[in-house]
């Protein structure tokens, strides 16, 4: 991996430039800061956060050239909704196609991250090294909160890599697993370079646990503000729904655990339940989404993909006419099978546009993401919400035997769909949480992972279903990481 680290050791001189307008750790980040000052001090290693925060929207200058990853500005949004049955492809005539092997689980047509992600965890690792180090009057709560985002920043990251690139620990595959490789300590000079091999899957979920309770762990030190004001900083309550959601997958005897920082997180303050139909349907016209626990900010159009109007979300999601011109591709619609998913009522599916296209075909495009900070594809991305906690104590109260809850948990979630309540039990109380989820959480990158989490087989909307057992389940290692370091092994036939 020289080549990518150099890269990534190139840009933890760059973290001398603050990347994003938001205030973190009441310090305001400054745009350049002298060289001598460079993750020495708390005003450097909080611009070099700031430039782990910025990771997550991929790398600057990002475009639409295919495997160019973008990490949450477009591909972990985009691509499980692809990967899955939620969406569909316009009719040719009108569609640049772009998500269509995806559409199809092509050979080697999945998720794409492994560079932008390893960076952001370099970006990570340099930060926690240097916050041990500061001797510059830096308080052990400044410390402490800076070691707590770059951890919890940390831990989303390896749990998409274990998502993408490896099986769910419950559902192994002849036998077959291999995680991601772990890579913690911070790479600041060639010598510390090295070609680690994949981990196991047991150990890189061990590696997510630790750091989002050692995360939560500083969060609770004395001085800390954890409830920071904004959602694209990450608190205590942002780490416990993480966790939550990490027990979820792990499942087993860590359902009563995701029980409980399900509870940790929805008493912690962070994100807003939208209570009312009518208020969960003004939602996602807001800039920053009342729900999120957690969301990727985009503080500028100068931050979003090159050429907003093709390669943003929205651009793929939607096409709309600004005058007698159209803007966006609109390539991926509603598919007719999640269409038919939605009862007579629920507000969730008027978060949703019918559109004609240029050929006269009739679709439906979601409305999730619509320039909500005043631009065609200017929108931060929500990566937590709060209604996904919901769903995560609902399903892992009915799994570990507790069905009140979880016909509660699942209530709250259909009554502010402005949906009755329902009583099912047993096998169709989990079915029933889980269609709640797929209709709640469409379009926001959650379906594909919640097929492969159950070790289900893939429905799809074009196509015939994927056997979960299929090769293409997982994504293929980059060839270029295969090349540079012969430790690694490549995932099965690819």
């Amino acid at each position: 991996m020289i080549k990518n680290i150099k890269i990534y050791i190139a840009f933890t001189l760059a973290l001398l430039m603050a990347t994003s307008c938001t205030k973190t750790l009441e310090v305001t980040p400054r745009t350049s800061l002298a060289a001598d000052d460079a993750l020495t001090t708390l005003l450097g290693v909080q611009a070099a956060l700031n430039g782990t925060y910025a990771g997550l929207r991929g790398p600057a200058g990002y475009t639409a050239t295919p495997g160019a990853a973008t990490y949450y500005g477009r591909e972990m949004t985009l691509n499980p909704e692809l990967l899955a049955d939620n969406v569909r492809n316009v009719n040719p005539a009108t569609c640049s196609c772009r998500g269509n092997t995806l559409l199809i689980n092509a050979v080697s047509a999945h998720l794409n991250i492994w560079n932008a992600a390893y960076g952001v965890i370099t970006k990570a690792n340099v930060v926690l090294a240097a916050a041990d180090k500061l001797n510059d009057g830096t308080t052990p709560a400044q410390k402490a909160s800076v070691k707590a985002q770059a951890l919890f920043v940390r831990a989303l990251v390896y749990f998409d890599l274990i998502k993408i690139y490896a099986y769910n620990p419950n559902f192994i595959q002849n036998n077959f697993s291999l995680g991601v490789p772990l890579v913690l300590d911070a790479v600041d000079d060639y010598s510390k370079v090295t070609f680690p091999e994949r981990a196991s899957v047991t150990a890189v979920y061990a590696q997510i646990e630790k750091d989002l309770l050692e995360s939560i762990g500083l969060f609770g030190t004395t001085g800390v503000n954890a409830s920071a004001g904004t959602p694209y900083i990450a608190t205590a309550g942002a780490s416990h729904a993480l966790l939550s959601r990490l027990y979820l997958y792990m499942g087993g005897t860590k359902n009563a655990a995701a029980v409980t920082e399900a509870t940790a997180a929805l008493s912690s303050g962070i994100g807003t339940f939208q209570a009312t139909p009518a208020a969960y349907l003004s939602m996602w016209a807001a800039a920053s989404k009342p729900e999120s626990m957690f969301e990727l900010q985009f503080a500028s159009t100068a931050e979003l993909p090159q050429n907003p109007n093709d390669n943003t979300i929205q651009a793929n999601y939607q096409q709309v006419l600004n005058g007698t011109t159209r803007v966006g591709f609109g390539d991926i619609v509603v598919s007719n099978n999640l269409l038919a998913e939605y009862e007579a009522n629920d507000v969730r599916r008027n978060v949703m546009v019918n559109y004609t296209r240029a050929d006269g075909e009739q679709v439906v495009q979601t409305n999730k993401f619509q320039g909500s900070k005043g631009s065609f594809g200017f929108d931060n991305v929500p990566i937590i919400r709060i209604s996904e906690m919901y769903l995560n104590r609902a399903e892992a109260s009915a799994r570990s035997g507790n069905e009140s809850q979880a016909v509660s948990d699942l209530n709250v979630i259909r009554n502010r769909a402005g949906l009755p309540a329902i009583s099912p039990a047993g096998p169709a109380l989990i079915e029933a949480i889980l269609k709640e989820r797929r209709l709640e959480l469409a379009f926001e990158g959650h379906r594909f992972f919640d097929l492969t989490r159950l070790g289900r087989d893939i429905p799809k909307a074009t196509i015939a279903t994927i056997p979960f057992s299929d090769y293409r389940i997982l994504a293929p290692l980059p060839l270029t990481e295969l090349d540079v370091n012969k430790n690694l092994v490549q995932n099965p036939r690819y």
